[in-house]
Formats: structure tokens, sequence, C-alpha cells
């Protein structure tokens, strides 16, 4: 590979590649094929069609609504490195930096955030870190970052919320409601914020691209050079889309514990379930609601449903005045 002259003090050497397709699997696999060939740092951008990315050590079954995912079109996706699930679609803009010598150290986040910050404050916007390591500004998160270290690599990569769909990113993900009770926000679309919506100017998405692409490239004097192409990356094409690589973890094939609790003009309904995969294995209602028929009844006839599959079920004899569609909400915790 070609090297170039340093201008920026994070790099010696660095190539910048575009991806054009928008197959999260495919752009997963090039990333982790130059994460594991490459013999100068990379940085490159790239963009998905809708789909939720998950963590490497996550429960996809605990993070995503499938059912609505399938229904919708949002492909299921498994990355290498760790950090929680992200939505991602065309109003979003993903950036990866590789690093293959010394500079960085793993788990620097601030470290590789730098130029991206840098070609945000060009633009206009003041942005800061969080505690968790995300890009804020204004008081909004608009970009979560991961990081994979292996062999003296680093991979480190991000999101940059541009315009994003917020209503499908609230629905397709299960955010646990630990995380948004600590940041004291009432929902995921309280926490995020669009950068269209905070830019002093008026941008295209195409045109953000653009000045992200030279802003990073010019400092960072990176050489501009054409995705490579190979029979590994389509190796890691088909495993990226296989079914065994993103569900079938072996950690997640026991169950897993989920809880539930809601308000309704009838009452409190809590319920407690043991999860295999999307299947009910175990089920336990409880709350100051009312009945006509015995509550276990309802828990018999739902064990072994899966979360997708809930419908046809009244539940209005056992918890009195609900109706299918809000068990089916509160099930798979999601608002209707």
């Amino acid at each position: 590979m070609l090297r170039n002259t340093p201008r920026h003090p994070l790099y010696i050497f660095m190539k910048y590649v575009r991806l054009t397709t928008t197959d999260p699997y495919y752009n997963l696999a090039v990333e982790e094929y130059l994460f594991r060939s490459a013999d100068t740092d990379i940085f490159m951008l790239w963009q998905n069609a809708p789909s939720v990315i998950a963590g490497r050590n996550q429960n996809v079954y605990a993070e995503a609504d499938l059912a609505y995912a399938k229904e919708n079109g949002i492909r299921i996706c498994r990355r290498i490195t760790g950090g929680g699930a992200v939505y991602h679609d065309l109003g979003n803009l993903n950036y990866t930096f590789i690093s293959v010598g010394k500079e960085a150290r793993p788990l620097d986040f601030a470290h590789f955030a730098r130029p991206i910050r840098e070609c945000l404050e060009s633009l206009g916007l003041h942005t800061h870190m969080s505690d968790r390591n995300d890009i804020e500004c204004e008081g909004g998160k608009f970009s979560g970052n991961a990081q994979h270290a292996e062999g003296g690599r680093i991979l480190h990569h991000g999101t940059l919320l541009f315009d994003t769909d917020f209503s499908v990113m609230e629905r397709v993900l299960r955010v646990d409601k630990e995380k948004l009770a600590y940041r004291a926000v009432k929902s995921l679309r309280a926490r995020v914020v669009n950068l269209r919506s905070v830019l002093p100017r008026a941008l295209s998405v195409e045109e953000f691209i653009a000045g992200i692409e030279d802003g990073v490239c010019s400092l960072l004097s990176a050489e501009r050079c054409a995705p490579p192409e190979n029979k590994e990356i389509d190796a890691l094409y088909e495993r990226n889309r296989s079914p065994e690589w993103i569900y079938s973890d072996k950690r997640y094939l026991t169950g897993y514990r989920v809880s539930r609790k809601k308000k309704y003009p009838f009452g409190l309904v809590s319920v407690e379930m043991e999860l295999s995969r999307d299947k009910i294995e175990r089920i336990q209602f409880s709350g100051d609601f009312f009945s006509t028929a015995p509550i276990e009844k309802l828990e018999n006839a739902l064990i072994g449903k899966t979360l997708d599959a809930l419908g046809g079920i009244d539940p209005s004899p056992y918890i009195h005045g609900m109706k299918s569609e809000e068990l089916c909400a509160l099930l798979s915790d999601h608002d209707l």
C-alpha cells in the first residue's frame, strides 16, 4: 500500500476507503477484512440500509423487536466490537478507524473521536465526549462508539446520526429501561439528536458526508483508495448473514430473564419471563388488577409461544380490561 506524509499527530500513515454499498453484512465484512489484513492505518466511511447492529456480546433476542424488524425489512446483524445495539439507516453515517501501529491504546475512545470532532467543530458544532464514550452536543447523543482490539490492532467505529428516523429506531430497539432511568430521560428519542437539526447551516446528507470525508482526509493526510474485493470478504459476508452468527450464540440458547411492568387504567401489571431465544419458557404475572379466571391459565397458554406469535390470546378473563394487543405490547416491550 502507498504511504503518505503525516499532517496529524494521531497517525503515521493513513488510507481512506469509501464504501458505496449499503448492505450491512457486506460492509461489516469489508471492515473486518481490513482490520485483519491492512498494513497501514485505515479511515472508512459507510452507510447501511435499515438494520440493527448488535454488539458482539449481546443477546439479539433481548435487544431488538425481531417481529417488527421482519415486517419492515430491517436486517439484523452482529458485529465483532462490544457495546450496545444500534440502529442504522441512510440518514446515518458510519465511520471506522483501523490502527495497525502503536499510536493508539485500546479503549482510548477520545483518541479516535478527535478527527471527527475537529471536522464538526469546523462546521460550527461544539461537541464533547460523554462518560459512556458517546459524542454529544446540545444535550443530545449523535454518535455511539465501539472498539475491538486483537493482535496489536484496534478497530474503532461509530455512528453519526444526521437525519435518522427516530420513530423506527425507538420501535425496533428494545432499550433497557435502566439505562434510560440512569440518564433521567423518558425515552430513547429524548436522549438522541440528529445533526441536521443542530448544525448552524443547512446541509443535505450528501453534503455532510463530503464535509466529513474532506475534513478527515485533510487532517490525516489520508490517501483515497478503492474498496478491496476478494474471496476472504465474500466468506465473511456469508458468515455475517448466517443465522448461526446472528442468532445462535450458544450462550443465549439457554434461558434468560426479562421483567416488564406497566400501569393501565385497570391496574398495574408486572410480568417476569424466562425466554429461550424468543420463546417463553416460564412466565408469571402479578399486579393489582382484577380477574374472572385464574391467572395461571393465561400463563400456561403463553408457555411455548414466541414473542412474535402472541396474537389470538384474549387476556381479559385473567387481567380484566386488558386487550390482546396490550398483552402483546407488554410482553414484547413496545408501545401501541
